[in-house]
């Protein structure tokens, strides 16, 4: 249920309390100033005779602008509003009067900044803030990032219906209904793209596919976004971002797609490229880098997980389940929650070979076969690739080779650049030579992607270039 807008805020206020203003939008923290501020800063100033001001400058940086450029929009309870730039804090103030509330004191800007009866403070970032906000992409473009503060300007103002109480007294009963204060903002404010399906993504990995997209809403919450769940799906408090039209396919497929594989009497080899993402691989096929990879059937485009990382992608795959469900969302986790497709093998009587680098990034059932740089090439692939193939011949049910220099060399020269495309045409030679020894299926996929960024490349944001990557299966050429 909801009520158009409405009541304003401040009616009377005893002396012995003062209500907090918060400071939301584009910051870090939400931060709220009440009286205790005083305590912590002291009384900078008096304006207006008996008005204690401090510094605002010093109580904006509390709240951790996530810009060094932004705007900040000084709301007054009647909608009153005065901007002011981040970088002309300086010989700005804000105080407490029992007259007034809070309000603004700016002797450097025009009379009319100095807002009365504070309601809140809202952030605007002028700049680039990488993954902060809500990332709106498809499966080939990054369509939009909306900041919190940016949003709030355009957001409409609501009242949710809380709850409503009773008391009896003297025979009569007496009703109270409540509600809560809260911003939206729709999908279709954001973009003019109309999806008939959408995966939403939360900061803990949290994946809801929704096909009901008309009515779609994200509230604001203080400097983050929110789902309520309302078009479908689970609530996720910390959204990351949109994918509209998603392919049908995801990295989680391997769990699946290995497995009933192995129940129907195939072998499985898993070759991971990590770091590669479709733009690279269609990058790399247009321009002659992957020939072997030309000459079979075009990959299909596939999610990645969020945050699209190494664990977060290793551990979609070995488990099947998203990262709020396996408990790997970021590079701080290496122990899944739940099972993997190890167990899986193992429960067959099978074996398997989890081929990977030096460390082993993902727990699971089996311990890894490490390899380190032994002829220091600067880089550990080619031992990778000949422990592969030493075990091409054995009784595995799954063999998982992961490659690590395309992500290395992307990170350090760029996702397009001529050294990465360099190494995905090693990589392509030893694709190459493994799926023509194997006895089996073949998956080819990748973790995640990398996108540019000012002298190399990066990966982890919601973004296509790290989001969508390549997934195919192929027959091993000795079927």
């Amino acid at each position: 249920m909801a009520l158009g807008y409405f009541i304003p805020k401040k009616i009377w206020v005893e002396e012995s309390y003062i209500p907090p203003v918060s400071i939301i939008g584009d910051t870090e923290n939400i931060f709220k100033i009440d009286k205790d501020i005083y305590n912590q800063y002291g009384v900078q100033k008096d304006f207006a005779g008996s008005t204690r001001v401090i510094n605002m400058k010093e109580v904006v940086s509390l709240a951790g602008p996530v810009s060094s450029s932004f705007s900040l929009y000084i709301i007054a309870s009647d909608g009153r509003t005065a901007v002011l730039s981040g970088n002309q804090l300086k010989n700005s103030y804000i105080g407490y009067s029992n007259l007034n509330g809070w309000e603004a004191f700016n002797p450097s800007h025009p009379i009319s900044s100095n807002i009365k009866d504070i309601s809140e403070i809202i952030i605007v970032s002028d700049g680039e803030e990488g993954d902060f906000g809500l990332n709106i992409i498809t499966m080939e473009d990054n369509i939009v990032r909306i900041t919190p503060g940016s949003a709030y300007l355009e957001a409409c103002r609501y009242l949710e219906f809380s709850g409503t109480s009773y008391k009896d007294l003297e025979g009569e009963r007496f009703e109270t209904s409540t509600f809560q204060e809260k911003y939206i903002i729709g999908l279709k404010e954001i973009t003019d793209i109309q999806p008939e399906t959408m995966i939403l993504m939360g900061s803990n990995g949290e994946y809801e596919f929704l096909k009901d997209n008309n009515s779609t809403f994200f509230e604001l919450d203080g400097n983050r976004f929110s789902y309520n769940g309302s078009s479908g799906g689970e609530p996720i408090s910390d959204l990351k971002g949109a994918v509209l039209n998603p392919s049908a396919a995801s990295i989680m497929d391997v769990y699946y797609d290995a497995g009933n594989m192995i129940k129907n009497g195939s072998d499985v080899l898993l070759i991971i490229t990590d770091g590669m993402g479709y733009h690279q691989y269609e990058y790399a096929i247009e321009n002659g880098y992957a020939p072997f990879l030309e000459s079979i059937k075009k990959a299909e485009m596939a999610l990645s997980a969020y945050q699209p990382v190494t664990n977060t992608g290793l551990a979609a795959m070995f488990t099947g389940r998203p990262p709020s469900e396996n408990g790997i969302y970021s590079r701080n986790q290496r122990v899944p929650e739940v099972p993997t497709i190890w167990g899986e093998v193992l429960e067959e009587g099978r074996s398997g070979f989890l081929i990977e680098g030096d460390i082993q990034i993902i727990k699971t059932e089996i311990e890894a076969s490490l390899n380190s740089d032994r002829n220091s090439d600067g880089t550990i692939d080619d031992e990778i690739f000949e422990a592969a193939l030493d075990n091409l011949d054995s009784d595995a049910a799954l063999i998982t080779v992961h490659f690590h220099s395309i992500d290395d060399s992307g990170h350090d020269t760029g996702d397009l650049s001529q050294e990465t495309m360099e190494r995905i045409r090693v990589i392509d030679t030893y694709i190459e030579e493994l799926v023509s020894g194997w006895q089996g299926k073949v998956i080819i996929t990748s973790d995640h992607g990398m996108h540019p960024i000012s002298g190399g490349g990066n990966h982890g944001e919601f973004r296509y270039e790290d989001m969508v990557v390549p997934y195919l299966i192929i027959n091993g050429g000795k079927l």
